[in-house]
């Protein structure tokens, strides 16, 4: 706190007259009212930066400013600003056009860069009856990451499309430990079902026959994994990553993005007993299971029940969550980067993204061994903070 302060002694007068910056590394946090926001410079928080206006600063000042402290970028200390503050990229906008863009909504989130509820986490139909393998129009958000090896191209992640721009995955999917330094991530594909045909169909419920679209592949123009994931530690904090697309992507019946939880109601709850799905092909940076996309139902764990199981070998923390635990169920019948996911039934009746496929077990399916995924409710701020359109 002392050194806090002190630069606010020597260096107020460049706090003025410096230009607004963007930080480049957005990390989330709570809000000293206990709202999400972002730690961002104090040059780009209005709130902050307006109390260094009223001179001299009273004790009162001092000590808001000591709380809402959260690091430094260089010499500039960084504070951690309310999520309505910035555009969704941390740039700072005018008091004016925070009201007019981010009307304040119970700690509710908001970016026009990701799809409305009514472009995102819905199915087609319910035509085609399901099973262990996934329905053929079932989860049209599901991507498969495909790789650069030195001798070909191979899909070895999965992903989950969430806008028409963006594929969310596993920090590990990009640079891992277990990833070859000789891959590299080049395209996703969309609108797969079975690798092992181009088109593929299936019997509805009314006996007809159905069939999807050719999948696409979109390359890749970058990956960006958290600022702050270890590939090496073995606790996996942090491990959530975007892959932003060359293009936007044409939604159909077969590509559609899943919804992104950005509500209070959604973002606050901890989901402790709730059945959610895992899908994918089971396909990971070392080893290939199915040629046709599987679903398994799973139920979340409390994490202190994960803590206890996990204890001496993993540091839980809160960006994570556990799920499975059952004999012979694991998400290693989905892919490393896929997507846990449930449908909201009493508000939306959309399906949302809640977990991402980090690690567990092995083998996997061990019982009473859930498998542990990045908790998406704790870095949506970190994910609509980078964004671009």
């Amino acid at each position: 706190m002392k050194s806090f302060l002190l630069w606010f002694s020597c260096c107020i007068i460049s706090v003025f007259s410096a230009q607004y910056q963007q930080s480049s590394d957005f990390e989330s946090c709570s809000t000293v009212d206990l709202k999400l926001g972002q730690c961002v410079t104090i040059k780009n928080c209005p709130s902050a930066l307006s109390i260094l206006e009223h001179r001299p600063l009273s004790a009162q000042d001092l000590d808001y400013l000591s709380k809402v402290n959260c690091g430094y970028q260089g010499r500039d200390p960084k504070v951690c600003c309310a999520l309505s503050e910035t555009d969704g990229g941390g740039s700072v906008t005018t008091v004016t056009e925070i009201v007019t863009k981010h009307p304040p909504v119970s700690g509710d989130l908001h970016s026009n860069l990701l799809p409305s509820l009514n472009e995102c986490g819905t199915l087609s139909s319910d035509r085609i009856v399901g099973g262990k393998e996934a329905d053929l129009d079932e989860f049209p958000w599901m991507a498969l990451v495909e790789y650069q090896k030195t001798n070909g191209r191979g899909f070895y992640c999965g992903g989950v499309l969430i806008s028409k721009r963006y594929v969310l995955t596993a920090a590990h999917c990009v640079k891992g430990k277990d990833l070859p330094r000789d891959w590299r991530v080049v395209s996703v594909r969309l609108g797969e079902h079975d690798l092992s045909s181009e088109v593929d169909c299936a019997k509805g419920s009314d006996g007809d026959e159905y069939c999807s679209d050719k999948p696409v592949n979109v390359p890749v123009t970058e990956t960006i994994a958290h600022e702050s994931y270890d590939p090496l530690s073995i606790d996996q904090h942090h491990d959530i990553a975007l892959l932003r697309l060359i293009r936007n992507v044409d939604l159909t019946d077969w590509i559609k993005p899943i919804c992104v939880p950005t509500t209070a109601a959604l973002l606050n709850d901890k989901y402790s007993g709730v059945n959610m799905t895992v899908a994918g092909w089971g396909k990971t940076e070392s080893r290939s299971e199915s040629n046709v996309k599987l679903k398994l139902n799973l139920q979340v764990k409390d994490n202190t029940h994960c803590q206890s199981v996990y204890r001496g070998r993993v540091n839980f923390g809160l960006g994570q969550l556990c799920a499975g635990g059952e004999l012979g169920k694991d998400s290693c019948r989905g892919d490393s980067g896929g997507p846990l996911m449930a449908i909201d039934t009493k508000l939306t009746g959309v399906y949302y993204v809640y977990g991402i496929v980090s690690f567990g077990p092995n083998p996997c399916g061990l019982e009473g061994w859930p498998g542990v995924y990045t908790r998406v409710t704790e870095y949506v701020p970190w994910i609509i903070s980078k964004l671009k359109p």
